[in-house]
Protein backbone atom coordinates (compact mmCIF):
# COMPACT_ATOMS: atom_id res chain seq x y z
CA UNK A 1 0.00 0.00 0.00
CA UNK A 2 1.55 3.22 -1.15
CA UNK A 3 0.74 6.71 0.52
CA UNK A 4 1.54 9.85 -2.35
CA UNK A 5 1.04 13.02 -1.89
CA UNK A 6 -1.89 13.85 -2.18
CA UNK A 7 -4.23 17.42 -3.04
CA UNK A 8 -7.65 16.87 -1.11
CA UNK A 9 -10.75 18.61 -2.10
CA UNK A 10 -11.88 22.14 -0.92
CA UNK A 11 -15.01 21.37 0.81
CA UNK A 12 -16.63 21.87 4.05
CA UNK A 13 -16.96 18.83 6.45
CA UNK A 14 -17.60 18.46 10.18
CA UNK A 15 -13.82 18.82 10.87
CA UNK A 16 -13.04 21.66 8.99
CA UNK A 17 -14.59 24.62 7.11
CA UNK A 18 -13.75 26.92 4.38
CA UNK A 19 -13.33 30.36 5.46
CA UNK A 20 -15.05 32.80 2.02
CA UNK A 21 -12.62 32.77 -0.52
CA UNK A 22 -9.70 33.13 1.54
CA UNK A 23 -8.47 29.28 1.19
CA UNK A 24 -5.52 27.45 -0.94
CA UNK A 25 -6.94 24.61 -2.58
CA UNK A 26 -6.89 21.87 -0.01
CA UNK A 27 -6.77 23.85 2.89
CA UNK A 28 -10.04 24.35 5.19
CA UNK A 29 -8.56 28.04 6.45
CA UNK A 30 -9.60 30.63 8.60
CA UNK A 31 -9.63 33.69 6.61
CA UNK A 32 -10.66 37.08 6.41
CA UNK A 33 -14.50 36.98 6.91
CA UNK A 34 -17.01 38.94 4.44
CA UNK A 35 -19.96 40.97 6.24
CA UNK A 36 -22.56 39.91 8.03
CA UNK A 37 -23.41 38.73 11.56
CA UNK A 38 -22.66 34.32 11.06
CA UNK A 39 -24.64 32.65 13.12
CA UNK A 40 -27.55 32.62 15.28
CA UNK A 41 -28.21 32.86 18.97
CA UNK A 42 -31.40 31.98 20.94
CA UNK A 43 -31.91 32.63 24.53
CA UNK A 44 -33.05 29.62 26.10
CA UNK A 45 -33.93 28.56 29.74
CA UNK A 46 -32.28 25.21 30.58
CA UNK A 47 -34.06 21.70 31.26
CA UNK A 48 -33.26 21.75 34.74
CA UNK A 49 -33.98 25.49 34.84
CA UNK A 50 -30.51 26.63 36.34
CA UNK A 51 -30.12 29.65 34.15
CA UNK A 52 -30.83 31.86 31.06
CA UNK A 53 -28.18 31.05 28.78
CA UNK A 54 -27.23 32.16 25.24
CA UNK A 55 -27.29 29.73 22.77
CA UNK A 56 -24.74 29.36 20.02
CA UNK A 57 -25.41 28.69 16.78
CA UNK A 58 -22.72 28.39 13.69
CA UNK A 59 -23.03 29.02 10.00
CA UNK A 60 -22.64 26.44 8.13
CA UNK A 61 -18.95 27.57 7.41
CA UNK A 62 -18.36 27.20 11.21
CA UNK A 63 -18.80 31.00 11.76
CA UNK A 64 -20.94 32.03 15.03
CA UNK A 65 -19.60 35.58 14.37
CA UNK A 66 -18.31 37.55 11.39
CA UNK A 67 -16.61 40.46 11.54
CA UNK A 68 -18.20 43.26 10.09
CA UNK A 69 -14.87 45.41 9.81
CA UNK A 70 -12.02 43.88 8.33
CA UNK A 71 -9.34 46.52 7.06
CA UNK A 72 -7.90 46.63 10.37
CA UNK A 73 -4.20 46.66 10.83
CA UNK A 74 -2.06 43.93 13.26
CA UNK A 75 0.18 46.64 15.31
CA UNK A 76 3.05 44.46 14.22
CA UNK A 77 3.80 41.10 12.19
CA UNK A 78 3.50 38.97 15.67
CA UNK A 79 0.45 36.19 16.35
CA UNK A 80 -0.06 36.66 19.83
CA UNK A 81 -2.55 33.44 20.53
CA UNK A 82 -3.65 34.09 24.41
CA UNK A 83 -4.66 30.35 25.61
CA UNK A 84 -6.24 29.12 28.55
CA UNK A 85 -4.13 26.33 29.98
CA UNK A 86 -0.27 26.29 30.66
CA UNK A 87 2.80 24.95 28.40
CA UNK A 88 3.87 22.42 30.35
CA UNK A 89 6.58 20.80 28.84
CA UNK A 90 8.20 21.66 25.44
CA UNK A 91 10.62 18.55 24.97
CA UNK A 92 9.21 17.30 21.82
CA UNK A 93 9.78 13.31 23.42
CA UNK A 94 8.73 14.34 26.64
CA UNK A 95 5.07 16.65 26.34
CA UNK A 96 1.69 15.38 27.48
CA UNK A 97 -0.61 18.36 27.66
CA UNK A 98 -1.57 19.67 23.94
CA UNK A 99 -0.42 22.81 24.71
CA UNK A 100 2.82 21.74 24.88
CA UNK A 101 2.50 19.10 21.58
CA UNK A 102 1.12 22.66 19.96
CA UNK A 103 3.98 24.68 20.54
CA UNK A 104 6.48 21.99 19.18
CA UNK A 105 4.15 21.19 15.86
CA UNK A 106 5.60 25.07 15.14
CA UNK A 107 9.19 24.21 15.83
CA UNK A 108 9.79 20.23 14.90
CA UNK A 109 8.45 18.28 11.97
CA UNK A 110 7.23 15.07 12.00
CA UNK A 111 6.90 12.69 9.50
CA UNK A 112 3.72 12.75 8.78
CA UNK A 113 0.68 14.87 10.17
CA UNK A 114 -3.14 14.91 9.96
CA UNK A 115 -4.71 17.78 8.32
CA UNK A 116 -7.60 19.88 9.49
CA UNK A 117 -9.64 16.92 7.60
CA UNK A 118 -7.70 14.88 9.85
CA UNK A 119 -6.33 12.63 6.94
CA UNK A 120 -2.52 11.70 7.11
CA UNK A 121 -0.71 13.93 5.12
CA UNK A 122 3.48 14.21 4.05
CA UNK A 123 5.46 16.60 6.21
CA UNK A 124 9.32 15.10 6.57
CA UNK A 125 8.61 11.83 4.51
CA UNK A 126 7.00 12.38 1.17
CA UNK A 127 5.81 8.94 0.74
CA UNK A 128 5.10 5.88 2.41
CA UNK A 129 4.15 2.42 2.20
CA UNK A 130 3.01 -0.21 4.31
CA UNK A 131 3.81 -3.78 3.32
CA UNK A 132 0.38 -6.83 3.11
CA UNK A 133 1.32 -7.75 6.84
CA UNK A 134 1.25 -4.51 8.29
CA UNK A 135 4.42 -5.17 10.21
CA UNK A 136 6.53 -2.77 7.85
CA UNK A 137 6.77 1.10 7.26
CA UNK A 138 8.62 2.34 4.87
CA UNK A 139 9.25 6.35 5.04
CA UNK A 140 10.72 8.31 1.88
CA UNK A 141 12.35 11.34 3.54
CA UNK A 142 12.16 14.68 1.63
CA UNK A 143 16.27 15.80 0.57
CA UNK A 144 17.64 18.84 1.85
CA UNK A 145 16.02 19.15 4.57
CA UNK A 146 18.16 20.50 7.93
CA UNK A 147 17.49 21.22 11.41
CA UNK A 148 18.60 24.45 13.18
CA UNK A 149 22.13 23.25 14.02
CA UNK A 150 23.14 22.60 10.22
CA UNK A 151 22.30 18.55 10.91
CA UNK A 152 20.78 17.35 8.04
CA UNK A 153 17.33 15.44 8.87
CA UNK A 154 18.23 11.93 7.22
CA UNK A 155 17.37 8.39 7.63
CA UNK A 156 20.22 8.33 10.43
CA UNK A 157 18.96 11.19 12.07
CA UNK A 158 15.09 9.15 12.01
CA UNK A 159 17.06 6.30 13.33
CA UNK A 160 18.91 8.16 16.22
CA UNK A 161 15.49 9.46 17.21
CA UNK A 162 14.01 6.01 17.66
CA UNK A 163 17.16 4.68 19.25
CA UNK A 164 16.82 8.09 22.44
CA UNK A 165 13.07 7.15 22.19
CA UNK A 166 13.06 3.96 23.16
CA UNK A 167 16.51 4.43 26.05
CA UNK A 168 14.73 3.57 29.03
CA UNK A 169 17.27 5.78 31.00
CA UNK A 170 15.38 8.59 29.41
CA UNK A 171 12.41 7.38 30.15
CA UNK A 172 10.32 9.76 27.93
CA UNK A 173 6.55 9.48 27.19
CA UNK A 174 7.32 9.17 23.48
CA UNK A 175 9.14 5.68 24.48
CA UNK A 176 5.20 3.94 24.83
CA UNK A 177 4.84 4.60 20.76
CA UNK A 178 7.22 2.20 20.41
CA UNK A 179 7.08 0.19 23.77
CA UNK A 180 4.04 -0.53 25.45
CA UNK A 181 3.70 -0.80 29.03
CA UNK A 182 1.91 -3.82 30.68
CA UNK A 183 1.74 -3.40 33.91
CA UNK A 184 4.91 -1.66 36.65
CA UNK A 185 7.16 -5.01 35.15
CA UNK A 186 6.47 -5.85 32.21
CA UNK A 187 6.85 -4.71 28.88
CA UNK A 188 6.01 -5.76 25.29
CA UNK A 189 7.73 -4.27 22.19
CA UNK A 190 5.31 -2.29 19.34
CA UNK A 191 8.33 -1.49 17.61
CA UNK A 192 11.29 -3.82 17.50
CA UNK A 193 13.89 -1.97 14.83
CA UNK A 194 14.45 0.80 12.88
CA UNK A 195 16.85 0.98 10.12
CA UNK A 196 18.55 3.47 7.60
CA UNK A 197 17.76 1.66 3.90
CA UNK A 198 19.67 4.79 2.28
CA UNK A 199 20.41 8.25 3.19
CA UNK A 200 16.35 8.77 2.76
CA UNK A 201 14.52 5.55 3.38
CA UNK A 202 14.00 4.64 6.67
CA UNK A 203 12.29 1.60 7.62
CA UNK A 204 10.30 0.79 11.48
CA UNK A 205 9.38 -3.02 11.69
CA UNK A 206 6.62 -4.07 13.72
CA UNK A 207 6.46 -7.84 15.22
CA UNK A 208 3.19 -7.82 15.54
CA UNK A 209 0.79 -5.29 13.42
CA UNK A 210 -0.16 -1.94 15.64
CA UNK A 211 -3.25 -0.39 14.32
CA UNK A 212 -2.25 3.61 15.76
CA UNK A 213 1.18 3.41 14.46
CA UNK A 214 0.53 5.71 11.82
CA UNK A 215 -1.63 7.93 13.64
CA UNK A 216 1.51 7.75 16.26
CA UNK A 217 3.87 8.78 13.74
CA UNK A 218 1.92 12.14 13.63
CA UNK A 219 3.25 12.95 17.48
CA UNK A 220 6.82 11.58 16.87
CA UNK A 221 8.69 14.91 16.68
CA UNK A 222 12.12 15.14 14.98
CA UNK A 223 14.98 16.56 16.89
CA UNK A 224 18.56 17.04 15.73
CA UNK A 225 20.73 13.93 16.42
CA UNK A 226 23.33 16.33 17.97
CA UNK A 227 20.37 17.81 20.71
CA UNK A 228 18.61 14.88 21.81
CA UNK A 229 21.52 12.70 22.44
CA UNK A 230 23.11 15.21 24.81
CA UNK A 231 21.70 15.08 28.24
CA UNK A 232 22.12 18.70 28.87
CA UNK A 233 20.28 20.06 25.93
CA UNK A 234 17.67 21.96 27.78
CA UNK A 235 14.87 22.43 25.50
CA UNK A 236 12.91 24.58 27.49
CA UNK A 237 16.19 27.13 26.80
CA UNK A 238 16.47 26.72 23.09
CA UNK A 239 15.46 24.71 19.99
CA UNK A 240 16.32 22.23 17.83
CA UNK A 241 13.85 21.21 15.11
CA UNK A 242 13.61 21.15 11.25
CA UNK A 243 9.79 23.38 11.63
CA UNK A 244 9.06 26.80 10.75
CA UNK A 245 9.70 28.35 13.93
CA UNK A 246 12.53 28.06 16.38
CA UNK A 247 12.11 28.79 19.98
CA UNK A 248 12.94 33.07 21.35
CA UNK A 249 12.11 32.24 25.12
CA UNK A 250 10.28 30.51 27.00
CA UNK A 251 8.80 32.08 30.39
CA UNK A 252 7.34 29.55 32.61
CA UNK A 253 3.48 30.19 33.17
CA UNK A 254 3.61 33.53 31.14
CA UNK A 255 4.48 33.27 27.63
CA UNK A 256 6.27 30.97 25.21
CA UNK A 257 7.76 33.12 21.76
CA UNK A 258 8.85 31.80 18.50
CA UNK A 259 10.58 33.33 15.97
CA UNK A 260 10.40 32.56 12.34
CA UNK A 261 13.25 29.88 10.71
CA UNK A 262 14.78 32.05 8.30
CA UNK A 263 16.23 28.56 6.26
CA UNK A 264 13.42 26.79 6.35
CA UNK A 265 12.80 24.11 3.69
CA UNK A 266 8.98 24.21 3.17
CA UNK A 267 7.33 27.24 2.33
CA UNK A 268 8.30 30.26 4.19
CA UNK A 269 6.41 31.64 7.46
CA UNK A 270 4.89 35.21 6.32
CA UNK A 271 4.60 36.16 10.31
CA UNK A 272 7.62 36.95 11.78
CA UNK A 273 6.71 35.72 15.11
CA UNK A 274 4.07 33.29 17.04
CA UNK A 275 3.50 34.45 20.85
CA UNK A 276 1.64 32.38 23.38
CA UNK A 277 0.53 33.83 26.21
CA UNK A 278 -0.67 31.98 29.02
CA UNK A 279 -4.23 34.07 30.07
CA UNK A 280 -6.45 31.71 33.05
CA UNK A 281 -9.37 34.63 33.25
CA UNK A 282 -11.61 33.88 30.10
CA UNK A 283 -12.77 37.57 30.23
CA UNK A 284 -9.28 38.87 29.79
CA UNK A 285 -8.55 36.99 26.97
CA UNK A 286 -11.56 38.58 25.06
CA UNK A 287 -10.35 41.89 27.16
CA UNK A 288 -6.66 41.32 24.82
CA UNK A 289 -9.08 41.17 21.45
CA UNK A 290 -10.33 43.96 21.70
CA UNK A 291 -7.39 46.18 22.34
CA UNK A 292 -5.07 44.43 19.89
CA UNK A 293 -3.48 42.54 22.64
CA UNK A 294 -4.29 39.13 21.34
CA UNK A 295 -4.62 37.82 17.91
CA UNK A 296 -6.34 35.11 18.61
CA UNK A 297 -8.02 33.51 21.91
CA UNK A 298 -8.41 30.12 22.77
CA UNK A 299 -10.78 28.39 24.46
CA UNK A 300 -13.71 31.20 23.63
CA UNK A 301 -16.08 31.81 26.76
CA UNK A 302 -19.16 30.96 25.24
CA UNK A 303 -20.58 33.71 26.71
CA UNK A 304 -18.69 36.08 25.77
CA UNK A 305 -20.33 35.88 21.60
CA UNK A 306 -22.39 39.52 22.30
CA UNK A 307 -18.97 40.91 23.18
CA UNK A 308 -17.26 39.41 20.48
CA UNK A 309 -20.21 40.56 17.91
CA UNK A 310 -20.09 43.97 19.34
CA UNK A 311 -16.68 44.76 18.95
CA UNK A 312 -17.01 44.82 15.00
CA UNK A 313 -13.60 43.26 13.88
CA UNK A 314 -13.32 39.92 15.47
CA UNK A 315 -14.06 36.14 14.58
CA UNK A 316 -15.73 33.69 16.21
CA UNK A 317 -15.54 30.11 14.80
CA UNK A 318 -16.89 26.75 16.09
CA UNK A 319 -15.43 23.69 15.35
CA UNK A 320 -16.54 19.88 16.28
CA UNK A 321 -13.18 18.76 17.94
CA UNK A 322 -11.73 15.28 19.23
CA UNK A 323 -12.22 16.67 23.05
CA UNK A 324 -14.18 14.67 25.79
CA UNK A 325 -14.97 16.23 28.75
CA UNK A 326 -15.24 14.25 31.52
CA UNK A 327 -15.15 13.28 35.48
CA UNK A 328 -12.77 10.15 36.67
CA UNK A 329 -14.22 8.34 39.42
CA UNK A 330 -11.62 6.63 41.72
CA UNK A 331 -13.61 2.99 41.90
CA UNK A 332 -11.34 2.68 45.15
CA UNK A 333 -13.10 4.63 47.15
CA UNK A 334 -15.47 3.40 49.31
CA UNK A 335 -18.90 4.70 47.74
CA UNK A 336 -17.62 4.93 44.21
CA UNK A 337 -16.64 1.00 44.22
CA UNK A 338 -20.22 0.18 43.78
CA UNK A 339 -21.54 0.25 39.81
CA UNK A 340 -24.89 1.43 41.06
CA UNK A 341 -23.44 4.60 42.72
CA UNK A 342 -21.26 5.50 39.54
CA UNK A 343 -24.68 5.15 37.60
CA UNK A 344 -26.71 6.68 39.96
CA UNK A 345 -24.25 9.81 39.75
CA UNK A 346 -24.75 9.67 35.94
CA UNK A 347 -28.32 9.71 35.92
CA UNK A 348 -28.19 12.79 38.01
CA UNK A 349 -26.37 14.72 35.64
CA UNK A 350 -28.46 16.74 33.20
CA UNK A 351 -25.85 16.37 30.22
CA UNK A 352 -28.19 19.00 27.69
CA UNK A 353 -28.09 21.61 30.99
CA UNK A 354 -24.41 21.21 31.10
CA UNK A 355 -23.70 21.45 27.39
CA UNK A 356 -25.80 24.97 27.50
CA UNK A 357 -24.58 26.40 30.91
CA UNK A 358 -20.60 25.18 29.83
CA UNK A 359 -20.88 25.80 26.35
CA UNK A 360 -23.83 27.66 25.26
CA UNK A 361 -25.08 24.56 23.44
CA UNK A 362 -21.97 24.38 21.62
CA UNK A 363 -21.06 20.99 22.60
CA UNK A 364 -22.41 17.16 22.03
CA UNK A 365 -23.76 15.11 25.23
CA UNK A 366 -21.71 11.97 25.47
CA UNK A 367 -22.91 9.05 23.91
CA UNK A 368 -19.55 6.57 24.60
CA UNK A 369 -16.00 7.04 26.02
CA UNK A 370 -15.37 8.89 22.86
CA UNK A 371 -16.43 11.66 21.16
CA UNK A 372 -17.93 11.04 17.86
CA UNK A 373 -15.31 12.06 15.58
CA UNK A 374 -12.82 9.85 16.10
CA UNK A 375 -12.38 6.73 14.36
CA UNK A 376 -14.24 3.57 15.77
CA UNK A 377 -16.57 5.52 17.84
CA UNK A 378 -20.08 3.08 18.79
CA UNK A 379 -22.97 5.23 20.20
CA UNK A 380 -24.00 4.05 23.45
CA UNK A 381 -27.49 4.17 25.34
CA UNK A 382 -27.38 7.49 27.27
CA UNK A 383 -27.73 7.97 30.59
CA UNK A 384 -30.69 10.18 30.27
CA UNK A 385 -31.20 12.93 33.52
CA UNK A 386 -33.28 10.99 36.15
CA UNK A 387 -33.34 11.99 39.55
CA UNK A 388 -35.68 9.54 40.22
CA UNK A 389 -33.84 7.02 39.13
CA UNK A 390 -30.90 7.82 40.54
CA UNK A 391 -31.86 8.55 43.89
CA UNK A 392 -33.47 4.58 43.85
CA UNK A 393 -30.09 3.55 42.55
CA UNK A 394 -28.50 5.18 45.73
CA UNK A 395 -30.72 3.90 48.16
CA UNK A 396 -29.84 -0.02 46.64
CA UNK A 397 -26.58 0.52 47.01
CA UNK A 398 -27.20 1.58 50.91
CA UNK A 399 -26.33 5.48 50.14
CA UNK A 400 -30.23 7.25 50.97
CA UNK A 401 -28.45 9.61 52.63
CA UNK A 402 -25.88 10.41 49.98
CA UNK A 403 -21.98 10.69 50.96
CA UNK A 404 -19.48 13.21 50.51
CA UNK A 405 -17.02 13.21 47.97
CA UNK A 406 -13.80 15.75 46.96
CA UNK A 407 -13.51 16.50 43.20
CA UNK A 408 -9.84 18.42 41.68
CA UNK A 409 -10.00 20.21 38.52
CA UNK A 410 -7.57 23.14 37.38
CA UNK A 411 -8.75 26.48 38.94
CA UNK A 412 -9.47 28.32 35.14
CA UNK A 413 -12.67 30.51 34.99
CA UNK A 414 -14.22 27.59 32.86
CA UNK A 415 -13.15 24.56 35.00
CA UNK A 416 -14.07 25.77 38.27
CA UNK A 417 -17.38 26.65 36.54
CA UNK A 418 -17.74 23.00 35.46
CA UNK A 419 -16.91 21.94 38.54
CA UNK A 420 -19.25 23.80 40.42
CA UNK A 421 -22.24 22.47 37.99
CA UNK A 422 -21.04 18.59 38.79
CA UNK A 423 -21.42 19.72 42.65
CA UNK A 424 -24.89 21.39 42.01
CA UNK A 425 -25.86 18.52 40.06
CA UNK A 426 -24.87 15.74 42.51
CA UNK A 427 -26.62 17.65 45.47
CA UNK A 428 -29.87 17.36 44.28
CA UNK A 429 -29.59 13.23 44.89
CA UNK A 430 -28.04 13.99 48.33
CA UNK A 431 -24.79 13.81 47.35
CA UNK A 432 -22.40 16.80 48.65
CA UNK A 433 -19.27 17.19 46.55
CA UNK A 434 -15.76 19.41 47.89
CA UNK A 435 -14.72 21.38 44.91
CA UNK A 436 -10.74 22.13 44.99
CA UNK A 437 -9.56 24.06 42.32
CA UNK A 438 -5.52 24.08 41.70
CA UNK A 439 -2.90 24.86 39.59
CA UNK A 440 -2.40 22.52 36.61
CA UNK A 441 1.26 21.43 37.93
CA UNK A 442 -0.64 20.91 40.93
CA UNK A 443 -3.14 18.38 39.36
CA UNK A 444 -0.74 16.43 37.15
CA UNK A 445 1.64 15.72 40.56
CA UNK A 446 -1.65 14.47 42.59
CA UNK A 447 -3.13 12.48 38.99
CA UNK A 448 0.55 10.99 39.29
CA UNK A 449 0.54 9.32 42.90
CA UNK A 450 0.36 5.51 42.46
CA UNK A 451 -2.88 3.90 43.99
CA UNK A 452 -1.40 2.80 47.59
CA UNK A 453 -0.71 6.54 48.18
CA UNK A 454 -3.42 8.73 46.20
CA UNK A 455 -5.87 10.92 47.67
CA UNK A 456 -7.93 11.75 44.78
CA UNK A 457 -11.36 10.58 44.36
CA UNK A 458 -13.12 12.72 41.57
CA UNK A 459 -10.92 14.52 38.60
CA UNK A 460 -13.08 17.03 36.67
CA UNK A 461 -10.54 16.56 33.51
CA UNK A 462 -10.73 16.72 29.74
CA UNK A 463 -9.06 14.49 27.05
CA UNK A 464 -8.38 15.05 23.13
CA UNK A 465 -6.47 12.14 20.52
CA UNK A 466 -7.45 11.38 17.39
CA UNK A 467 -7.59 7.60 17.61
CA UNK A 468 -9.55 5.23 19.69
CA UNK A 469 -6.73 2.83 20.91
CA UNK A 470 -4.81 6.28 21.97
CA UNK A 471 -7.57 7.64 23.80
CA UNK A 472 -8.63 4.17 25.63
CA UNK A 473 -5.54 3.17 26.29
CA UNK A 474 -4.05 5.94 28.18
CA UNK A 475 -7.80 6.29 29.90
CA UNK A 476 -9.02 2.97 30.60
CA UNK A 477 -6.54 -0.20 30.43
CA UNK A 478 -5.33 -1.77 33.09
CA UNK A 479 -1.63 -1.03 32.35
CA UNK A 480 -2.17 2.79 32.67
CA UNK A 481 -3.60 3.22 35.64
CA UNK A 482 -1.34 6.05 37.91
CA UNK A 483 2.06 6.78 37.89
CA UNK A 484 2.46 5.08 34.63
CA UNK A 485 -0.82 7.08 32.32
CA UNK A 486 -3.81 8.50 33.19
CA UNK A 487 -6.51 5.87 34.10
CA UNK A 488 -7.22 8.06 37.50
CA UNK A 489 -10.87 5.62 37.93
CA UNK A 490 -8.37 2.93 38.48
CA UNK A 491 -10.84 1.13 36.95
CA UNK A 492 -9.82 -2.58 35.03
CA UNK A 493 -11.15 -5.05 33.49
CA UNK A 494 -9.38 -8.22 31.17
CA UNK A 495 -12.26 -8.52 28.85
CA UNK A 496 -11.88 -4.58 27.91
CA UNK A 497 -8.15 -4.98 27.50
CA UNK A 498 -8.37 -7.96 25.59
CA UNK A 499 -10.44 -6.09 22.94
CA UNK A 500 -8.64 -3.28 23.02
CA UNK A 501 -5.12 -5.33 22.24
CA UNK A 502 -7.24 -7.35 19.45
CA UNK A 503 -7.96 -4.05 17.74
CA UNK A 504 -4.52 -2.90 17.46
CA UNK A 505 -3.62 -6.26 15.96
CA UNK A 506 -6.40 -6.55 13.69
CA UNK A 507 -5.14 -6.20 9.74
CA UNK A 508 -8.47 -4.08 8.79
CA UNK A 509 -10.08 -1.03 9.47
CA UNK A 510 -13.30 -2.60 10.06
CA UNK A 511 -11.93 -5.34 12.18
CA UNK A 512 -9.95 -3.18 14.45
CA UNK A 513 -13.44 -0.73 14.74
CA UNK A 514 -15.25 -3.98 15.47
CA UNK A 515 -12.98 -4.24 18.81
CA UNK A 516 -12.78 -0.94 19.78
CA UNK A 517 -16.87 -1.09 19.67
CA UNK A 518 -16.88 -4.01 22.12
CA UNK A 519 -14.40 -1.96 24.40
CA UNK A 520 -17.14 0.95 24.78
CA UNK A 521 -19.75 -1.88 25.04
CA UNK A 522 -17.58 -2.87 27.89
CA UNK A 523 -16.72 0.42 29.59
CA UNK A 524 -20.28 1.97 29.14
CA UNK A 525 -22.35 0.55 31.65
CA UNK A 526 -19.36 0.21 34.10
CA UNK A 527 -18.89 3.98 34.83
CA UNK A 528 -15.15 4.97 35.55
CA UNK A 529 -16.58 8.19 34.71
CA UNK A 530 -19.31 10.92 35.19
CA UNK A 531 -19.93 11.01 31.02
CA UNK A 532 -20.21 14.86 30.22
CA UNK A 533 -19.70 16.01 26.78
CA UNK A 534 -17.40 16.67 23.35
CA UNK A 535 -17.31 20.25 23.17
CA UNK A 536 -16.74 22.21 20.25
CA UNK A 537 -13.49 24.24 19.92
CA UNK A 538 -14.44 27.88 19.58
CA UNK A 539 -11.75 30.60 18.24
CA UNK A 540 -11.42 33.77 18.44
CA UNK A 541 -9.63 35.82 16.12
CA UNK A 542 -8.89 39.42 14.88
CA UNK A 543 -10.17 40.40 11.16
CA UNK A 544 -6.59 41.58 10.14
CA UNK A 545 -5.68 37.48 9.88
CA UNK A 546 -5.95 35.41 7.30
CA UNK A 547 -5.34 31.75 5.84
CA UNK A 548 -4.90 30.14 9.80
CA UNK A 549 -6.39 26.58 9.99
CA UNK A 550 -7.29 24.19 12.88
CA UNK A 551 -5.41 21.15 12.29
CA UNK A 552 -5.19 18.12 15.05
CA UNK A 553 -2.36 19.66 16.53
CA UNK A 554 -4.01 23.23 16.68
CA UNK A 555 -4.22 26.31 15.80
CA UNK A 556 -2.16 26.65 12.78
CA UNK A 557 -0.77 29.96 11.23
CA UNK A 558 2.44 28.73 9.86
CA UNK A 559 0.95 29.63 6.28
CA UNK A 560 -1.61 32.63 7.94
CA UNK A 561 -0.61 36.44 7.04
CA UNK A 562 -1.36 39.38 8.90
CA UNK A 563 -2.17 42.90 7.74
CA UNK A 564 0.09 44.83 8.32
Amino acid sequence: MVNEKKTPELNVSRRGFVAGGAAAAGAAALGLAGCGGGGDTDTTTTGSGESNVELIEADEEGFVVRAEKTDGKAPANECIIALEGEIQELHPMDWSDGNSGWVDYYIYDTLIYLDENYETQPKAADTWEVSDDACTYTFHLHEGITFTDGEPLNADAVVTNYQAAIDPDNNWRRRRMFIETIDENTEETRVDSCEAVDEYTVKFHLPTPYAPFLNSCTQFYLVSPKAITDPDFDFSRESAGSGPYVLEEHAQGDHTSLVRNEDYWGDAPAIEKVTFRQVPEAGSRIAMLQTGEATVSYPTPSDQVATIRSAGDINLISIPSTTMRYVTLNTNVEALSDVRVRQAMNYAIDQDSYCKVLYSGAATPATSVLPELVPGYKAQTPYEYDLEKAKSLLEEAGYADGFTVSIIGDNSTQETKGMTFIMQQLEKVGITVDVQPNEAATNAEIAAMPEDETELQMWYVNWSQSDADGFMRSLLSSAMVPPTGYNTAFWRNDEFDAELEAGNAAPTEDEQNEHYGKCQDIVWPECPWLYLASDNSLYAYKAYLSGARVVSAGYDVTQAKLNV
